[in-house]
């Protein structure tokens, strides 16, 4: 169920009155060119008629919380502009309406509050509404996902009517950051304090916590194609993500790729320390020492992976690490461990020919 589809149902709540054109004059004091519809909740029709009451008494309040209710359920609703005139000639119907929102609310009618306050919007456009009821959209997200399209709608029409008002950039920031689009969310957050948004410490570790996860991201991302300027958004990220063994993984292939051997073996080592079941790490280690030269302690890393992983690709590492070494018997035997594994793996079948010719 979407959100439209939600409020229409709330709709289904309301009864619709016909009451002709005599009558609404009498009422609202305003001429209306037909009959008009008019809403009330069933529960005041209901409680009406228990109490023996004529329908001819029932309060112009109970019809103005409902007319606030339509608006803000379906503003295309086809009575609706008879509805805004008609609120708009009674003085007391904004004072009446907030306090049946603040009620509301109060009470943890959530959605009721926020259908009327969506409608007083329609009466009263103004900051100080959409302030409001951004917050309890917002506060609705939490509770239902449904409300994560109404909330976006509302940002981007807040947005367009107050173009220098910095509140729909924050709440913009929050969702993007949920939906895990973090450069977004770090666009949206900075747009938030360039109209004028407070620099709250919130905000401040807000910023500080998304850039840090875009400078992640981009580093991961340029790892093999550009290992320099990996290297340029993770070294910094060390301070922040001190605990994140995967990111010193990270940071050793960056070197690893960069020939640095001894560097990328620093940040692997570091990465063990921090969580030492990390099997990619292992393998790393054995990658780089190879690459070194020192194939024993290469083979050393490599066999605790493959206990871990029994990967072909592991294996086919250790029978070059063994063929590099002089050990054909061990590069014979995992060849044929890695042959059980797959035997139509291009390595291993490179390999069965350079061990033929042995």
């Amino acid at each position: 169920m979407d959100i439209k589809s939600r409020f229409s149902e709330r709709l289904s709540n309301i009864l619709f009155l016909e009451i002709n054109k005599e009558k609404l004059s009498k009422i609202f004091k305003i001429d209306a060119d037909d009959e008009v519809y008019m809403p009330i909740k069933s529960e005041d029709i209901i409680n009406k008629i228990k109490s023996g009451e004529d329908m001819d008494n029932i309060s112009v309040n109970h019809f103005i919380e409902a007319m606030f209710f339509v608006l803000g359920a379906d503003e295309n609703f086809k009575y609706n502009k008879y509805y805004i005139d008609f609120i708009k000639n009674i003085p007391q119907s904004i004072s009446f309406i907030k306090g049946k929102i603040f009620k509301a609310i109060d009470e943890k009618l959530y959605e009721d509050g926020y259908i009327m306050l969506k409608g007083l919007t329609l009466i009263e456009e103004n900051k100080e509404n959409y302030e409001r009821l951004l917050l309890l959209c917002d506060n609705l997200r939490g509770l239902d996902k449904i409300y994560k399209d109404e909330e976006m709608f509302l940002i981007n029409k807040t947005k367009t009517l107050f173009k220098d008002y910095s509140l729909p950039y924050f709440y913009e920031a929050l969702i993007k950051w949920e939906e895990g689009s973090f450069e977004d969310a770090l666009i949206s957050i900075n747009n938030y304090t360039a109209v004028g948004g407070e620099e709250t410490k919130q905000v401040t570790d807000i910023k500080v916590s998304l850039k840090g996860i875009v400078n992640y991201e981009k580093g991961k991302e340029l790892i093999y194609d550009d290992p320099k300027t990996a290297l340029s958004y993770l070294l910094p990220l060390i301070e922040i993500y001190n605990e994140d063994g995967v990111m010193f993984y990270y940071i050793a292939i960056a070197y690893r790729v960069l020939e640095n051997y001894e560097k990328a073996i620093f940040y692997l080592n570091e990465a063990l320390a921090i969580d030492n079941n990390m099997p990619q790490v292992l393998n790393e280690l054995g990658i780089c020492y190879a690459s070194l030269g020192d194939f024993k302690k290469s083979i050393e890393y490599l066999r605790k992976v493959f206990e871990v992983t029994k990967s072909v690709e592991v294996c086919t590492n250790l029978v070059v690490g063994y063929l590099n070494m002089g050990d054909i018997e061990g590069a014979k035997k995992h060849l044929k461990i890695a042959e059980k594994i797959d035997p139509k793996d291009e390595l291993v079948l490179q390999l069965k020919d350079i061990l033929k010719q042995v």
